[in-house]
């Protein structure tokens, strides 16, 4: 209950982590192993705002035709951006040809929209998505045969995976980090850095028009820090 805590779900630690201290004072200490490892796992299903909002919507324009509009919304601060966007739409088997146009993408880096014919869907990557700023993708499909509802199923799920350096979803922060001195053949270097990563956000479509909605099946928060030969996580 108290103000601006963090409320996980539950957690779960490296064995070289000593917990004596964390009940009470939130407090971690270890001996890290070399290289790269995890320190912490969390889970956090409650309240929280999610990056990105994901709008899709399908019209038809014919009886083997119809037009696809997805559009993105970043939902952080301008002072942040998603890197290596990528979101892909999933078109019918029976689909003969997509052609992709792209709207609203400036400041965006180098934006792309392609049909994949052989795996039947749409590739859209960003290198930079700005916070703040709205993005939108048109999408004009030819079918081989007459759209039945089966067929407009197959439309979706919006696939998008991102990354947000300097970003923190769960408001979870590292308050400090102490080295121990004097420890023979090792060089420490003390550094934080805040990492949000998604696995899968998508939004699904429900018979000719998409649902307003989305999904973030996994939200994972790297903290970095080089020290004591490695890196620690």
């Amino acid at each position: 209950n108290t103000y601006g805590a963090v409320v996980l779900d539950d957690c779960s630690f490296h064995d070289c982590v000593n917990l004596s201290e964390f009940e009470n004072g939130r407090t971690l200490s270890f001996f890290p192993p070399d290289g790269e490892f995890v320190v912490m796992n969390y889970r956090l299903t409650g309240e929280y705002r999610t990056p990105f909002r994901i709008f899709p919507n399908v019209e038809e324009t014919g009886p083997k035709s119809f037009e696809i509009t997805i559009t993105v919304r970043a939902e952080m601060e301008s002072s942040h951006f998603g890197a290596n966007v990528a979101i892909e739409l999933p078109l019918p088997r029976i689909t003969s040809s997509a052609t992709c146009s792209l709207i609203n993408s400036t400041n965006v880096g180098s934006p792309s929209a392609e049909y994949m014919a052989g795996e039947k869907k749409v590739l859209w990557t960003l290198k930079k998505f700005p916070g703040g700023s709205e993005q939108t993708l048109k999408v004009k499909v030819t079918l081989d045969q007459a759209c039945t509802s089966q067929i407009r199923r197959e439309i979706g799920p919006v696939n998008m995976n991102f990354e947000i350096p300097m970003f923190n979803v769960s408001n979870l922060n590292v308050r400090y980090l102490r080295i121990a001195e004097n420890m023979p053949g090792y060089s420490p270097y003390r550094w934080v850095r805040y990492v949000t990563q998604s696995y899968s956000l998508f939004a699904g479509c429900d018979d000719v028009t998409c649902f307003d909605g989305w999904k973030l099946e996994m939200d994972e928060i790297r903290i970095l820090y080089s020290a004591l030969h490695g890196y620690g996580m």
